[in-house]
């Protein structure tokens, strides 16, 4: 088997009613080379046809986004206007696509929705989202916006010093886009909002189901805002809580203010975390808070996506408040551990062995 017929046989594996077009869409070859490589593989055996399939009976849909992350680590304190010599880092991310491929190596049936370019950045997206056996078969490759492309620095302590965000072509989720993706939304069991999302977009869903709907922060937070109380979970980078709610985290106890004031506009689970200030999850039962026990964070871009894919792991297991805060505190801490936006060991035994 060639390795392109390879990629063709797992697609058609994570959706054996995928039709030829969108085959051809995501492999970015004509819809003729798709028919020559099927056939290619009915005649060596490994298809015998294409048959119904009925969806997972539980599944979760992330709605949003895929970002080519380039980050530079410095060596040092970083003295501005001057070069500092450190390791450069190019990573797959997007904090809906991080999500979506936390909840896939924690064995929880999942479709991610999003739109990427027809350019190298896509590319490299497609073949990873292979190899991560992430469903992407109600992803869009569109030609008229490059793949979005995020860059950042980091301090050594893993603070972010800035960032640069292209993501315009997040704008493209639209309602009008979604609405004919609505039967694979209508029957999740839980949506996953990313704020990357257009604020049109998150309102259309706010009011249009009822299953519940969960959100990671990001420098978009404000998207958020209007409607917020349709959330049932949000989780929240420290460094965006005083954008929504107008408390800075400085401390345990400003981030018990902030999920306060989160409760309080009608969220009903919130977790909290920085690397300094550490880990808060909070609801009406409970306010259960733990500090980071690493010696070193490496970086915390992919923490929220890790904790969110814990919340709804516990949700699924049926865990109580104080079993989900901890193993969200676990994902959350694991994701400290490397560079890149997913923790390797990210697994179901790695939450139910603490």
């Amino acid at each position: 088997m060639t390795s392109r017929e390879q990629q063709i046989l797992e697609w058609i594996k994570q959706n054996p009613m995928i039709s030829q077009n969108e085959l051809a869409e995501l492999a970015g070859i004509t819809r003729s080379g798709i028919a020559a490589h099927v056939s290619n593989l009915v005649k060596k055996g490994y298809l015998q046809g294409k048959g119904y399939i009925v969806a997972p009976e539980s599944y979760v849909v992330v709605v949003g986004g895929i970002t080519l992350d380039i980050f530079g680590i410095p060596d040092d304190e970083v003295i501005e206007k001057k070069s500092n010599s450190g390791v450069i880092y190019s990573d797959v991310g997007g904090l809906g696509r991080n999500i979506a491929v936390n909840l896939t190596k924690l064995e929880i049936p999942n479709y991610f929705i999003s739109v990427y370019g027809h350019d190298s950045a896509g590319e490299e997206f497609k073949k990873d989202a292979l190899e991560k056996k992430l469903n992407i078969t109600y992803a869009s490759q569109i030609s008229s916006m490059p793949t979005s492309r995020y860059l950042y620095i980091n301090q050594t302590s893993a603070k972010r010093i800035f960032g640069v965000d292209d993501s315009r072509i997040h704008d493209e989720i639209t309602p009008e886009f979604l609405k004919s993706r609505l039967t694979i939304l209508r029957n999740a069991k839980m949506i996953v909002i990313d704020p990357n999302l257009p604020e049109k977009t998150i309102a259309w869903l706010y009011h249009n189901f009822q299953q519940p709907l969960l959100a990671d922060s990001i420098n978009k937070v404000t998207r958020l805002k209007p409607g917020i109380e349709a959330l049932d979970t949000l989780v929240l980078n420290a460094d965006e809580s005083q954008a929504i709610t107008g408390v800075k985290i400085i401390d345990r106890q400003s981030a018990e203010q902030c999920a306060d004031k989160l409760l309080a506009m009608g969220i009903t689970n919130v977790f909290i975390y920085d690397a300094e200030v550490g880990f808060l999850y909070q609801n009406q039962e409970a306010t259960i808070y733990a500090p980071v026990t690493l010696t070193k964070v490496l970086n915390t871009n992919g923490v929220g996506a890790a904790a969110l894919a814990a919340i709804i792991y516990a949700r699924r297991q049926g865990l109580t408040t104080k079993q989900t805060a901890k193993v969200t505190r676990v994902a959350a801490q694991s994701a400290m551990t490397t560079y890149l936006n997913i923790y390797e060991g990210m697994a179901p035994e790695l939450l139910e062995d603490h």
